[in-house]
């Protein structure tokens, strides 16, 4: 009976401290999604300031492959 009880309460603690890492956890990746958001939209703004377009070419054209062409 004394076994039972023992049991009951580590068992508790153990679902408790499962709950308290899970919780943690959550912030973290909340945290360093935040951070990454953060700091993707400060390069995208510099990127842009300068003229820069997401392909990496400086003068802002759009570069295609010989098969992406459209003709209006």
């Amino acid at each position: 009976m004394f076994i039972g009880q023992l049991l009951k309460i580590l068992f508790f603690a153990f679902i408790i401290y499962m709950l308290i890492y899970l919780v943690r956890f959550l912030f973290r990746a909340g945290r360093a999604l935040r951070d990454k958001r953060a700091h993707d939209e400060r390069s995208s703004r510099q990127n842009t300031r300068e003229g820069r377009t997401p392909t990496g070419s400086g003068n802002g054209t759009i570069e295609l492959n010989k098969d992406q062409y459209k003709v209006e």
